[in-house]
Formats: C-alpha cells, sequence, structure tokens
C-alpha cells in the first residue's frame, strides 16, 4: 500500500508516475541481506543523484564518505547508539555539512574569508540533506533498501575523529543501504496535512482535532509496542504496560527526555570551525 491509501487521500490519476510511486511507497528498511552484493555502479549512481539535487547559490556545501570497511562500519554503529542494521548493511555513506572547500577557496584565491556565520552552517546542512535524500531515492528505485540514521550526530566529535573530517566539516546524517533481508515493513500514516499544510498563514484551527485523531491511528499501527519510553524521576500515569500509549505520549516523553549526547554537537561545531551566530 501507498501513501494515498494508507492516509486516505485523493489521486490524482494525470499526476501519477514511476517517481511519485516511489515516494509514496517509501519505508526505512533495518535488516539487510549481508551476502547479496550491491549492483554494480550503485555507489556513483547514488551520488551522481545526490549531486543533481538543488544546492544553494551552486555552493554544493555537502560531501559523502563512504563505508565498506567491516571494522569501520562496526564502530560507527557503537558510535549510533549500536544499531545494528549499521554494521549489517554492506554499504554506510556518512553526509556531511562541508565549508571546508570554501574556505580553502575563498583562502586560495586570495581573499579572507567572510562568511563565518549561522548561515554558513544551515546552508551546508540543507544541502547535505538535500542530497541525501535524492541518494536515498536512487538506491529504492532500483530495489535496494535504505535507513537514515540521526544518531550519527550523537558522537559527532568522535565520528570527526574516526573519518579524519577536517574542520568545517561534521556528519549530518548517516545513510545504509542494502538488499532488505525480509518484505519491506508497511508504509506508516502520517501527521493530518490539515495540520501540515497551511493555506497563505500558519493556522492553528484544526491542530487539536488533527493531533488526536493521527494518535489513534498510529495506536492501531502497534508501531509502539515494546518501545515505551522511560524518563528517569518521572513515572506517569501511562506507563502502566496496559495503558493506552501512542504517537503523542511517545513524542511528548523523547521531548521530554532529550538527548544528552547532543549538547555536545553546539560546543564541538565551534571547535571544528562553525560559527554559531
Amino acid at each position: 500500500m501507498d501513501r494515498f491509501t494508507i492516509d486516505a487521500l485523493p489521486v490524482f490519476d494525470s499526476l501519477r508516475n514511476p517517481v511519485i510511486d516511489q515516494m509514496v511507497t517509501h519505508s526505512s528498511v533495518r535488516s539487510f541481506d549481508p551476502e547479496k552484493a550491491l549492483p554494480e555502479g550503485i555507489v556513483e549512481t547514488m551520488v551522481t543523484a545526490a549531486q543533481s539535487a538543488s544546492t544553494s547559490s551552486n555552493f554544493q556545501s555537502w560531501s559523502v564518505v563512504i563505508v565498506r570497511d567491516p571494522e569501520r562500519k562496526a564502530k560507527l554503529q557503537e558510535l549510533c547508539d549500536n544499531q545494528a542494521f549499521i554494521g549489517q548493511a554492506p554499504l554506510f555513506m556518512v553526509f556531511c555539512a562541508d565549508t571546508y572547500r570554501h574556505q580553502h577557496v575563498t583562502r586560495k584565491q586570495g581573499y579572507d574569508f567572510g562568511s563565518n556565520y549561522l548561515e554558513l552552517l544551515l546552508v551546508s546542512m540543507m544541502d547535505s540533506a538535500l542530497a541525501v535524500q535524492n541518494a536515498s531515492l536512487a538506491a529504492e528505485s532500483v530495489g535496494l533498501g535504505c535507513c537514515m540514521v540521526g544518531a550519527i550526530r550523537n558522537r559527532a566529535r568522535e565520528v570527526a575523529e574516526l573519518l579524519e573530517l577536517p574542520p568545517g566539516v561534521f556528519a549530518t546524517v548517516g545513510l545504509a543501504v542494502g538488499h532488505p533481508a525480509k518484505p519491506r515493513g508497511a508504509v506508516r500514516p502520517r501527521l493530518p496535512q490539515a495540520i501540515v499544510a497551511h493555506e497563505e498563514k500558519y493556522s492553528l484551527e484544526k491542530l487539536e482535532e488533527g493531533l488526536a485523531a493521527y494518535d489513534e491511528r498510529m495506536a492501531g499501527t502497534g508501531a509502539y509496542e515494546g518501545r515505551r519510553v522511560r524518563i528517569e524521576g518521572v513515572t506517569p500515569a501511562a506507563d502502566q504496560d496496559t495503558a493506552y500509549y501512542s504517537w503523542l505520549e511517545h513524542t511528548a516523553r523523547r521531548m521530554a527526555r532529550g538527548n544528552e549526547f547532543r549538547r555536545d554537537l553546539a560546543p564541538f561545531l565551534r571547535e571544528h570551525g562553525f560559527v554559531l551566530e
């Protein structure tokens, strides 16, 4: 089933094509067949697709580190909350925000670098995000499975050391790629478009109704079975295993708990050549 069906969205047949059909059937893959070889040329094809993404001012402020070595993948797995599929996947791509090249080119041409401000970080992060999405879509279009890994930012300093990232370069997202070891999971419902897409101006009118409806839908998917977030020192009523637990409670707990690893990101970025003001 695809997103149109799952989310009961209108289907405009004249607008359906293979690209859209590929997008609306996406689901992340977290179990790979380590014995099945990737198609010849897949890395080059994915990077070509990534380079075809939009890029701010043609700066192309991103790079990607291709990781195939089992030992290096194992270390990255450890740094990414020990998510086993990282080591299992035959290919792990680490997409990076890259401002080192710009600084190098500016100095090479005989100028002082004058773009040390927050915008440079934002531009490079957006460029890397657009690139990884294109790369993932390319891989999925030939039957491969992918999973993006935000946990690559949990220990950004250690990842930079492992991959020898120069100042001005940091890992924004990982991408595990391989042949799925089992049938893909179902396409999961998304938030109602009524609270995501706003006409002319931002509106809160349908927020509560939309959240309630989505929470009920997600409860029916079983997506949170065995995945209850525990918050140290807090025991809400919904911690009872028999209590209702769905997207609202899960999301709220994750936001309340935070991620202590990410608190080190800003200090690391400053040390690594980025300006956050």
